[in-house]
């Protein structure tokens, strides 16, 4: 009995001594949950998607300073010329920085080309517009029988027609491609003056 009391004694004693001698692993935090004693969790670094841009479509294609002039002929010693200058940056008004009022001098012809505010210009800078008119002012001293010819041109690609309309007539020519002949009749107002012709550029597809 006694040796049976010794024995259940050391084994109990074995049993305690295992007991303590397991050892649980210390756990280090890292990060913010380290510093605050809470739980996190690590963000994923990402990187931001740039917003896609639509860059804007400009319907100005001419080179800037492209120029045009137009000139009005009655014959060899009676005519005259109004200029178109292109630059992106211009404005469709009139503008005495890069624009030259028109002023009609003592010739048997005279013609100027219209601001968008209805200003004559001798030098007419404007942005380049496909399809956008722009106006004519012509006077003639007398009846007779002139003629629209393109007598200057800078840097205007070979696609784009130059259109002389005439709405008097009710014609319309590529002047590119050839002068425009017509009758002025001084009786009939709506022969010459602001109302009767207009120019238009466009290009060819």
């Amino acid at each position: 009995m006694k040796t049976s009391t010794l024995l259940l004694i050391s084994v109990l004693f074995l049993a305690a001594c295992k007991k303590d001698g397991i050892v649980t692993p210390a756990v280090t935090p890292t990060g913010s949950a380290a510093q605050t004693g809470s739980s996190a969790t690590t963000p994923v670094a990402t990187t931001p998607t740039a917003p896609k841009t639509t860059a804007p479509v400009s319907a100005d294609t001419l080179a800037n300073l492209s120029a045009i002039k137009l000139k009005l002929v009655q014959d060899s010693t009676n005519n005259d010329e109004t200029m178109f200058l292109f630059k992106k940056a211009a404005s469709q008004n009139y503008d005495p920085a890069v624009d030259a009022e028109y002023f009609a001098g003592y010739g048997q012809v005279s013609l100027a080309s219209i601001s968008a505010d209805g200003t004559d210009l001798a030098i007419n800078t404007l942005p380049y517009s496909p399809n956008k008119p722009i106006k004519l002012d012509i006077n003639t001293k007398n009846d007779g029988t002139y003629l629209f010819k393109i007598s200057y041109e800078r840097t205007i690609p070979a696609n784009v027609q130059i259109w002389l309309k005439d709405a008097y007539a009710k014609d319309s020519l590529n002047v590119r491609a050839g002068n425009y002949q017509f009758k002025v009749l001084k009786s009939d107002t709506s022969s010459y003056g602001k109302n009767r012709f207009q120019l238009v550029l466009r290009a060819a597809h």
